[in-house]
């Protein structure tokens, strides 16, 4: 049995003014063949789950054959002709190695490009069209898939992770790929249901370990336990994308019965429905939580910059909190800034040397100015580091590009970045001699993503409704493209499962 891996991975933000192109993929990562084995064997990825199947001593038989796997940090609109050129590559792979038994795809869900609003969806079907009707494809999606029709429908049998922080995608995959292998082999049918309520989950509100999501999952995890259902899934939404179908869904997939599946997708949009007040959350703005980050007992308080969400599709240079922060004379303190020229002016200076400078605030959907700031450049770096244990999206390898951390006066510490990257693992600041605990405030640049990083030595972690590009505050934002009415944009949106067929 031989099955194809395969994968384009993008998180699209449609309210970024920078578009995605080919170098931006290129950057983060274009794999091909044996490449996809080196980054990702030993990671916690999709692609590592997917990987795994071919080498369980079970099924010996299983041959996964690595073809090709392109992502990029979450941002703008794709290209077109960035997408055409990705498909194109990934389609002559899946050709030249060809014939196959089956294909993994990973996706994830929440892709845009120009003239495809539903890339993922678009890059599915394209692949059902090479290989036919019969070959099982298994899909693997992230929970913030805006899940469409088209996604399910080109696919046999469709898994997306179950938790957010997202711990679960190597796990997710294998499963994935063994329901693939067992469909191969006749052993099951797989049929797939998907319920689309009108409905928008608040990304402040979608940790799966905490309620509402929590009670939500649980109910997921019931339905999976039900003789004959193979798997259900989830899907939280990603609102930063402007597309028709933007907003939450349910899928459930059963070993050979259309009628149970679609009482169980249902079913679970029924519960969403009903709970669908608690998915608009209040969250504290800058000052708010400066201060009481400031009055906490003991540190560290994470503050957990919602509006320059990096794993959201910003460009993480937002200098918002730290303009409050000064303003405030918050002291012990930590946060990263994205700014290439201010890595460039510290390298040129060296390091122990003092300078004052403009930092962040330079990318255009940047919310505020850059700060000025004075300080001495401790330590120079080549911004690369590993963390071999579970992070948010399974990564192993990063790389921050060159980085360096400027020690103020104030007893503030800036860690400045050349490459755009998430603040999701112990690692980045451990590589950097930082010890983040021994600081009152620590700003994160993300909602979920930090946590499994700093959850363990956090005193609090706290949310804060920040302005920028993944702001919570849905309201800031103008739609053009996504389906009406929608909860809680309309609030006199209606939803019957009982009555849909």
């Amino acid at each position: 049995m031989r099955l194809a891996l395969l994968g384009f991975h993008h998180e699209t933000n449609t309210f970024a003014t920078r578009p995605t192109d080919y170098a931006d993929f290129a950057q983060h990562g274009i794999l091909r063949g044996d490449e996809l084995v080196h980054r990702h064997a030993e990671a916690h990825s999709t692609v590592a789950g997917f990987l795994e199947i071919g080498r369980r001593s079970g099924v010996p038989e299983v041959t996964v054959v690595p073809l090709y796997y392109a992502t990029a940090n979450p941002s703008g609109t794709v290209t077109r002709a960035t997408f055409e050129r990705i498909a194109g590559e990934l389609l002559r792979s899946l050709a030249e190695g060809g014939p196959w038994d089956g294909v993994l795809l990973a996706l994830h869900g929440a892709a845009v490009a120009e003239g495809y609003p539903d890339a993922d969806g678009e890059v599915a079907a394209r692949i059902r069209a090479a290989i036919g009707p019969n070959v099982p494809i298994g899909l693997a999606l992230d929970l913030h898939a805006n899940l469409t029709a088209r996604m399910v429908d080109q696919a046999t049998v469709t898994v997306l992770y179950r938790t957010n922080p997202h711990l679960d995608p190597r796990l997710r995959a294998r499963e994935c790929a063994e329901f693939v292998v067992r469909t191969v082999r006749g052993e099951i049918h797989p049929v797939q249901a998907l319920e689309t309520p009108p409905l928008v989950i608040n990304i402040v509100t979608q940790g799966t370990d905490e309620e509402p999501m929590r009670g939500l999952m649980a109910a997921a995890d019931a339905v999976i336990a039900r003789p004959g259902m193979l798997t259900a899934s989830i899907a939280m939404g990603y609102p930063y994308a402007d597309v028709p179908e933007m907003g939450a869904a349910f899928l459930a997939v059963h070993d050979g019965d259309p009628a149970a599946a679609r009482a169980a997708a249902q079913e679970l949009a029924g519960l969403a429905w009903q709970r669908r007040q608690s998915f608009v959350a209040q969250v504290p703005g800058p000052s708010e939580a400066l201060q009481q980050a400031m009055a906490a007992p003991r540190g560290p308080v994470v503050l957990l910059d919602v509006g320059d969400n990096i794993g959201g599709g910003t460009m993480g240079d937002s200098t918002l909190l730290l303009a409050e922060a000064r303003r405030l004379g918050v002291r012990r303190y930590l946060q990263t800034l994205y700014d290439p020229d201010a890595v460039i002016a510290c390298v040129a200076a060296g390091v122990g040397a003092r300078l004052t400078l403009l930092v962040g605030g330079k990318t255009p959907d940047s919310p505020h100015p850059p700060v000025e700031v004075s300080g001495y450049v401790r330590l120079i770096s080549d911004g690369k580091f590993e963390d071999p244990t579970p992070t948010h999206g399974g990564w192993r390898f990063f790389d921050a590009g060159t980085t360096v951390v400027l020690e103020m006066a104030e007893e503030q510490t800036l860690v400045l970045t050349s490459r755009v990257i998430g603040n999701t693992s112990s690692q980045q600041m451990a590589s950097l001699g930082i010890r983040p605990e021994r600081y009152r405030v620590v700003v994160a640049k993300g909602v979920l993503s930090p946590r499994p990083a700093y959850a363990p030595i956090a005193a609090q972690l706290v949310l804060v409704n920040t302005p920028g590009i993944t702001t919570a505050d849905l309201s800031r934002f103008t739609y053009r493209e996504r389906r009406r009415p929608l909860y809680p944009f309309e609030l006199a949106a209606t939803y019957s499962p009982a009555i849909r067929g």
